[in-house]
């Protein structure tokens, strides 16, 4: 819901970019370029709604945000936050060779998409399985 009133009630769209403020790298997940963006990233998220965990996932994007990216222009929307979802869906299983043969084709060909930080994919979802797997193996125990 946030994210279509930021799609229609801002004119300006907040990404992160090197030496942009803090706060950017928190707010990008929630704004998208255009309204084929969302409906994309909207998609994916109600197919994993009861799976993923919001807030841990939005931790790991904004931290992954933080990392080198080599990119042009600013980066902005949930595929972050998705790909820290994954990330941590697969970190629970311990199945890292099973995660890297089912997840890295999407995240190659998101590098291979013009304007598409697919860096930040591949960040997100290592930082989203480490997580999670260091967390499970805590609580094991």
């Amino acid at each position: 819901m946030l994210s279509i009133i930021c799609l229609v009630l801002c004119t300006w769209h907040v990404g992160f970019y090197p030496g942009c403020p803090w706060q950017n790298h928190i707010l990008y997940s929630f704004f998208h370029v255009n309204g084929f963006h969302l409906a994309v990233n909207l998609l994916v998220l109600w197919q994993i709604k009861n799976d993923m965990k919001p807030v841990t996932s939005l931790a790991v994007a904004s931290v992954a945000s933080l990392l080198p990216m080599y990119v042009s222009q600013p980066t902005m929307g949930l595929s972050g936050f998705l790909f820290s979802s994954f990330g941590l869906m697969w970190g629970k299983t311990g199945r890292w060779k099973e995660a890297l043969k089912k997840a890295m084709p999407f995240i190659i060909c998101t590098m291979a998409v013009p304007n598409v930080n697919g860096l930040l994919h591949l960040y997100c979802f290592i930082l989203g399985y480490i997580v999670a797997y260091c967390v499970n193996n805590i609580k094991i125990r």
